[in-house]
């Protein structure tokens, strides 16, 4: 089974927070985020995440609390 990246060198991703509304993917100027959409499991994962630049563009257009700056320990 494929891991999907949560974490980039400035941003970390909650994925289960995820409503796969897409708004974080129009907003990144990097194309750093991606889709997995298969069947029940629908949410975003970093697909470039060595291409962050930290803008936080993601941040602001998500309403649903995937994304922060600060990363969890366990990551």
């Amino acid at each position: 089974m494929k891991k999907f990246k949560k974490v980039t060198g400035h941003i970390w991703a909650n994925t289960h927070n995820c409503k796969a509304c897409w708004k974080c993917i129009n907003e990144c100027p990097k194309q750093v985020i991606g889709k997995v959409s298969f069947l029940w499991h629908k949410h975003i994962f970093f697909k470039n995440s060595e291409n962050c630049i930290g803008c936080k563009k993601c941040v602001q257009a998500c309403q649903h609390g995937v994304f922060s700056e600060t990363l969890p320990e366990d990551v």
